[in-house]
């Protein structure tokens, strides 16, 4: 399974090599793994920043106000459920 993708992975350095050259690529190998701590240390900063603000509070379910007797029943939102489960489908 991971045997053609370590054949990829030669292929695509020794043309990395070939276009980049023997001197530029370790300063873009430096560059490059610079670039992905800092979106790393980004990504990490907005999770912890904004987990605790990403709790989602439900509203609680307003209790339906009686119906007289001449006036017509409003209609609900239907919500689809799927069958053996209380959780919403979609």
């Amino acid at each position: 399974m991971f045997s053609d993708h370590w054949l990829y992975l030669i292929i695509l350095l020794m043309i990395a090599l070939v276009v980049f050259g023997p001197k530029r690529l370790p300063e873009l190998g430096q560059s490059l793994g610079k670039a992905i701590n800092e979106f790393r240390s980004a990504t990490q900063s907005v999770t912890h920043g904004a987990g605790s603000a990403t709790t989602l509070s439900q509203t609680p379910a307003q209790p339906s106000a009686p119906i007289a007797s001449n006036q017509a029943p409003t209609p609900s939102a239907e919500v689809a459920v799927e069958p053996g489960t209380s959780e919403p489908v979609g």
